[in-house]
């Protein structure tokens, strides 16, 4: 089977696109290519000759090139992740019939036109309903609909029924090898987001409690800001509480390097806050804290709840309580047998059921049966 995989605006080796899907499925046997904005040399994913000239566009034209690059590769299943190639997919639906096309839906993207500081508010819940348009014309015309999370696919399944598929952001077990394990050098690690959405400031209040208390756990942060500015009000906030001494920020980094950064830390981190969007998705770096053998503190949220077993895996907390959070850390710290333990199940948990293995048959399987219809 010729796949070929779309996107304009994450990079090329981004983790779900590159590592969980496309790698994968080359892995298994079929023949895959990544239409980017960014060429690349692979052992086993084509890059599309196309991708320098779509590096090279503007916002514009990017989405016709893409297009173009697209009808070129004649595949058997085009997957597109970005919600403005929806009008690339209804092209592909009509110019290649033949072909099945997917939509890979990877966030709320309604609820997050809510919460996106660059946009002014007034104009963000006109976004949000656009947003929401958009996925229904998706849904009703396209083959099929990938999500990440149970959360995102219950907004598809009335119009798309039968016709969804959840791809969870589990681990691929190479790059989580149990014996690069190593030695935590810190108490406490965390990459994602950090912002108030992602309880950043709840987090650097419960580091101040327990400094108040005696107790100065080490932490290690990387990851994306609000720009530059986000950045600065975070180191601003750590100087003024005192931290700066005990707390290290790092900006983004690529997912090759994300393993041995996870590995850096006795225990990791998960602070979303009860907005909208985090109450459908399921955030990506617990189960790679888990595939490190790393126990978690995290939000207590419905879509994260399921995942943890009776505290043997990590604790939760109430995500908009700092003294929550300062008492969960405080008891991993003085429990390094607890800990050891939640972190050896998680890792256990994750070899053997929450890993990307079984998402790529899921997925071969999903192509394969709207491939015949």
């Amino acid at each position: 089977m010729h796949i070929c995989h779309i996107t304009t605006v994450h990079g090329a080796k981004d983790a779900r696109i590159f590592h969980r899907m496309c790698s994968a499925l080359a892995i298994r046997g079929h023949r895959v290519t990544l239409i980017a904005r960014q060429s690349f040399v692979d052992d086993l994913v084509r890059s599309s000759s196309w991708n320098e000239r779509i590096a090279a566009s503007g916002r514009g034209s990017r989405v016709l090139l893409a297009l173009k690059a697209a009808l070129a590769e004649r595949a058997d299943v085009y997957h597109f992740h970005d919600p403005e190639l929806i009008t690339l997919g209804l092209a592909l639906k009509a110019l290649r019939p033949s072909a099945a096309v997917v939509y890979d839906v990877h966030e709320d993207y309604p609820s997050m036109m809510l919460d996106k500081y660059w946009i002014p508010k007034p104009m963000r819940p006109l976004l949000a309903r656009t947003a929401k348009l958009a996925n229904t014309m998706a849904a009703r015309f396209l083959d099929g609909i990938v999500t990440a999370d149970p959360g995102v696919e219950s907004d598809f399944n009335q119009i798309a029924s039968g016709r969804t598929l959840v791809y969870y952001n589990f681990p691929v077990p190479a790059l989580f090898k149990v014996s690069m394990n190593g030695t935590p050098e810190v108490d406490l690690v965390y990459i994602g987001g950090m912002s108030a959405r992602t309880g950043i400031f709840v987090l650097l209040d419960a580091l101040l409690l327990l400094a108040q208390q005696g107790l100065r756990p080490t932490a290690r942060l990387a990851g994306y800001t609000d720009g530059d500015e986000g950045r600065q009000v975070i180191e601003e906030v750590i100087r003024n509480k005192g931290l700066d001494r005990q707390v290290q920020l790092r900006r983004r980094m690529p997912h090759s390097e994300v393993p041995a950064w996870l590995r850096s830390g006795r225990v990791g981190l998960v602070m979303l806050q009860p907005i909208p969007k985090f109450m459908k998705n399921i955030p990506t770096k617990l189960f790679e804290y888990w595939a490190c053998g790393r126990p978690v503190i995290a939000s207590d949220l419905p879509p994260i709840r399921p995942f943890f077993a009776d505290q043997k895996n990590g604790l939760l907390f109430n995500p908009t309580s700092a003294e929550s959070l300062a008492s969960a850390i405080q008891y991993m710290i003085e429990h390094p047998d607890d800990r050891e333990r939640m972190g050896n199940f998680a890792q256990h948990q994750v070899a053997s059921e929450w890993n990307n293995e079984r998402e790529i048959d899921k997925l071969i399987a999903f192509y394969q049966a709207i491939a015949r219809n």
